[in-house]
């Protein structure tokens, strides 16, 4: 699964075949076949793994109040820039390609999106901030993610959350 997905972070779901899969994973590709007999077959098993990042990370999260809340996401999408850079959001960049695909899995991609999307309105309202703060948050959060892949630019990434946190934080009183 860390092999596909990292696949098709890189090189998209059009972009990658099983064999790719299976030379990246270094499981035979019969094997591969077995598990997955077709390519939607494997989508969906990556699109459980993304599930399973996500939900890992707002367990991680939870009971958090929702200024730390914010600030554990925050330093959550600092992480790893370059990843950032090179693959776009994990969650978003796979369901938009899905979605540009037709590819039947969208739906299921899109609702990840949606439960990640969700996550963050449910503490910005917390703090008493209107959902507008949130749909402003996600999509700038989002555009940083397009515009550092757009331009391979780690440090664009980087220091573009930095003002969405340094601002954050400020509109919520925390600096």
């Amino acid at each position: 699964m860390a092999a596909a997905l990292e696949l098709y972070r890189t090189f998209g779901v059009g972009g990658t075949t099983l064999k790719n899969v299976s030379d990246a994973s270094e499981v035979p590709l019969g094997n591969l076949y077995y598990y997955f007999k077709t390519r939607s077959q494997l989508v969906l098993a990556v699109l459980d793994e993304c599930e399973h990042e996500l939900q890992t990370l707002l367990k991680r999260l939870s009971g958090l109040s929702p200024v730390a809340w914010l600030d554990a996401y925050f330093e959550w999408l600092l992480t790893d820039p370059a990843a950032a850079a090179r693959f776009g959001c994990p969650f978003g960049a796979l369901a938009l390609e899905l979605r540009a695909l037709s590819d039947p899995a969208a739906d299921r991609a899109a609702e990840t999106v949606e439960t990640y999307f969700r996550a963050v309105c449910v503490q910005t309202v917390a703090l008493g901030l209107p959902l507008t703060f949130a749909d402003d948050l996600f999509t700038a959060v989002q555009g940083s993610y397009t515009v550092a892949r757009v331009r391979g630019d780690a440090a664009f990434f980087q220091a573009s959350i930095q003002r969405l946190r340094d601002r954050t934080m400020q509109t919520i009183g925390a600096v």
